[in-house]
């Protein structure tokens, strides 16, 4: 087994300064919301947005976390993207009319080669390599890899789905996949177990709860998945 028939479902992008991010996806973006959660006290999802056959997600964190000198190690590029842009926390944009949905990924990597193996031998992705780039396949958006420092890479998650997290978590360890935990984390949403690639970009395993799956963003999220099979 391993992820390639499993889309890329979620984007979490960290932010502090939860008015000032949404401006800059609402206004700027133009994408629309998905979902709100009212709670004060959960600072992980608190505003989802359709993007396609991704969905970008907010969690808050400490403004301690975002030094202005980092530069971001990941890009969005949105469908006919060609305005470099950088929101309030420094995440990275590629953007083109407003409401356009995301058409691909880019991460900087340090070391081409051993990206593309591990994305390649490891989760057992199709890629195709140039001599500075390659882009990597997944059931759903996809992921380009571009060889330079990899910059900040803790304010971002990229999710993959799974339907059985725990028959994919032991297929993927044998495989040479290390966890960034010991076992898989249960919470209302679901399951998930994390992982880095060479880098250090941080990303995920995700089985959605069936009470998830009911939510505003659960409709998105099967939309996803139907599109993938």
């Amino acid at each position: 087994m391993s992820l390639r028939d499993h889309p890329l479902l979620y984007v979490f992008l960290e932010a502090h300064d939860l008015a000032a991010q949404r401006r800059f996806l609402e206004s700027d973006a133009g994408l629309p919301v998905l979902e709100t959660d009212p709670d004060p006290r959960h600072r992980h999802g608190v505003v989802k947005y359709e993007a396609g056959t991704v969905i970008l997600a907010l969690n808050l964190s400490p403004a301690s976390r975002f030094v202005p000198a980092a530069d971001e190690g990941l890009t969005m590029v949105f469908a006919g993207g060609t305005e470099p842009r950088t929101d309030p926390h420094g995440h990275r944009y590629l953007l083109g009319a407003p409401g356009q949905p995301v058409a691909e990924l880019r991460l900087r990597v340090d070391d081409l080669g051993a990206s593309v193996a591990f994305y390649r031998d490891v989760l057992g992705l199709e890629c195709e390599r140039s001599a500075a780039t390659a882009t990597v396949r997944t059931a759903g958006v996809p992921l380009v890899l571009e060889q330079g420092p990899s910059g900040r890479h803790d304010t971002c998650l990229l999710v993959f789905h799974t339907g059985d997290i725990r028959k994919l978590r032991d297929e993927l360890a044998g495989r040479g996949l290390r966890y960034s935990g010991r076992d898989v984390g249960s919470k209302k949403i679901g399951w998930t177990i994390r992982f880095t690639d060479p880098s250090g970009h941080r990303l995920c395993l995700y089985e959605p709860s069936e009470a998830a799956l009911r939510w505003d963003s659960g409709r998105a999220v099967r939309a996803i998945l139907a599109g993938s099979r």
